[in-house]
């Protein structure tokens, strides 16, 4: 059962002794769904963070496949002594060539280096706020736990006391 803040506020008990007490296996019963609800929401937490560790493996492993160069290609064509002006000229241009391939693939790399980078922040982002989200729910549903055993504490002990006094009555 997924239960919400607005299902524990609502709750109500069946009513015993005119009002005095509820009846205990239904307390019992939803304190025992408020402890699973608890559980599994600590449970989806900790699946969250094991998410980030991994996105966040998974981009360091990615950088570093990125800045490692697949191919060793030399930096600078050979030259060439005493060649004819016609070899040259081509040795020229497939050196221009060269280049301006190097620099387009060093210019995609990046881009798709900050894309991957940015997909993993925001991924981080929403997963960490998806934490925040569910701790702070938690912490609530911790904090109305515990209000509603002092209450519960102190209605036991209104009807104990009752129950004396009846005792010495009688």
């Amino acid at each position: 059962m997924a239960l919400t803040l607005d299902t524990i506020v609502d709750k109500t008990f069946t009513e015993l002794n005119g009002g005095d007490a509820y009846d205990r296996n239904e307390v019992d019963d939803f304190l025992n769904d408020i402890l699973e609800e608890m559980e599994n929401r600590e449970k989806e937490t900790e699946s969250l963070k094991r998410q980030i560790a991994d996105l966040t493996e998974q981009l360091q492993a990615a950088k570093a496949e990125a800045s490692q160069p697949k191919v060793s290609i030399p930096t600078e064509l050979p030259k060439v002594e005493r060649v004819t002006e016609g070899y040259e000229v081509v040795l020229n241009k497939a050196q221009s060539l060269y280049d301006d391939i190097v620099s387009e693939a060093k210019v995609k790399a990046d881009g798709i280096i900050d894309e991957a980078n940015t997909e993993a922040a925001n991924i981080r982002t929403t997963a960490q706020k998806q934490i925040t989200d569910l701790s702070d729910k938690l912490a609530s549903l911790r904090k109305q736990t515990s209000d509603y055993y002092d209450q519960l504490s102190r209605v036991i002990e209104r009807q104990n006391s009752s129950l004396l006094d009846l005792k010495k009555l009688l």
